[in-house]
């Protein structure tokens, strides 16, 4: 993928109070959704472990994962959402997206159980406080992400959830 361009104006929907929680729609065209899926089928799914680690626990997730680190990517991406999230949270600024990008692949009957997201060191004055989500495709049934408190996001086409 050489250049980056949404086919339709995004906007933001705010899920909470505290603006921790919100979708921006048509974040990427379904061209690019299809480009990703493509990317991350070449590499190949394999069974995801939990914690950062290598242990693979099917009581909390049984989809496949495919990760791989793209720094330009992060930063064309980062291009096309920040104008959408708070320059900064508290005492901290907000740089970027972390280059480790995790493609999730469900099948019917696959799930990620309760869980809190972890953090990603990039150095030692800089870790991912966020989850940022795009959801490449959303012909099926189901497949909410759902948070403490009840809140329940479904997946559309080219949407990013933070």
């Amino acid at each position: 993928m050489s250049t980056m361009h949404a086919e339709r104006p995004a906007q933001r929907t705010t899920y909470t109070d505290d603006l921790r929680i919100f979708t921006v729609t048509d974040l990427l065209s379904p061209e690019e959704c299809d480009g990703f899926i493509a990317r991350a089928e070449a590499h190949g799914f394999a069974q995801a472990p939990i914690g950062g680690g290598s242990v693979i626990n099917l009581e909390v997730r049984n989809n496949g994962r495919v990760m791989l680190d793209d720094p330009a990517l992060a930063a064309r991406l980062w291009e096309r959402l920040a104008p959408w999230t708070s320059p900064t949270w508290g005492a901290l600024r907000a740089v970027g997206l972390n280059e480790r990008f995790r493609y999730y692949r469900y099948a019917e009957g696959e799930y990620f159980n309760w869980h809190g997201d972890g953090s990603f060191p990039r150095s030692e004055i800089e870790r991912s406080l966020f989850t940022a989500m795009i959801y490449l495709n959303d012909d099926f049934e189901g497949g909410t992400t759902d948070f403490w408190g009840g809140q329940s996001i479904v997946p559309r086409r080219g949407m990013a959830l933070v």
